[in-house]
């Protein structure tokens, strides 16, 4: 394991002092469970939420200064939310550290989007409580910069603007659910035309189930057009 987390570290460009953290950060709880120990990365993945949060904004904030509160908000809901999160764990394979249970391993747990995305909170988390948050946001700015096009569209702006363009109505978004414990709370929301359904999305909030909705409902209403076409 030592040799798997050398190969980690040097892919994230960040060395570990205390290897346990990072230990502790890649155990899920599936694992613990299976060999009889209390931890896991549950705690860390909390921690790494925030300071994730709080270095996104710091970067926004520095690298967009004529763009408004609101806008940077979309933008940072857009970077931090779990399809996001989970696209950048799989490029520096993190899945492939991860400690998994048996069970949740036969049932592709080391692909799945939720538990990739809390094991890189994890690892943010580890990486603060080793070194402190410059560290961290070292990290997480070195990945936003590599990314050619940070700023994600606004699903939700632009599903707006052609309901009203085509039906001069405005989309109704709906809660659907609403499950999980209170500090990992996921929602699932749809997004309507009067009675109509147009997609429906989850998310760790409700802004970013609202943009995956709506991120469904364009290329649903895209791949219709397609068709008439």
């Amino acid at each position: 394991m030592p040799n798997e987390f050398a190969k980690l570290e040097k892919t994230i460009g960040y060395k570990f002092t205390n290897i346990h953290l990072l230990l502790n950060a890649l155990t899920h709880r599936s694992y613990a469970a299976e060999v009889g120990s209390n931890e896991y990365n549950e705690r860390m993945e909390f921690l790494g939420d925030s300071i994730l949060s709080a270095a996104v904004a710091d970067y926004l904030y520095q690298k967009y200064p004529s763009q408004d509160e609101g806008r940077l908000s979309h933008l940072k809901s857009q970077i931090v939310s779990r399809h996001t999160l989970n696209l950048w764990a799989k490029k520096i394979k993190l899945g492939t550290f991860i400690l998994i249970s048996k069970g949740e391993e036969s049932s592709g747990g080391r692909l799945r989007e939720s538990l990739l995305a809390n094991a890189l909170e994890a690892l943010i988390a580890a990486i603060y409580l080793d070194s402190d948050f410059i560290a961290a946001r070292k990290f997480i700015f070195n990945y936003l910069i590599q990314q050619r096009r940070l700023v994600v569209s606004d699903a939700k702006s632009k599903l707006q603007e052609y309901i009203q363009s085509a039906h001069r109505a405005l989309p109704e978004y709906r809660v659907l659910a609403e499950t999980g414990p209170d500090h990992e709370k996921v929602f699932e929301i749809a997004v309507y035309l009067k009675k109509t359904l147009l997609g429906s999305g989850t998310g760790r909030s409700k802004k970013e189930a609202e943009q995956v909705a709506a991120r469904k409902a364009l290329k649903a209403i895209n791949e219709k057009k397609k068709q008439q076409a």
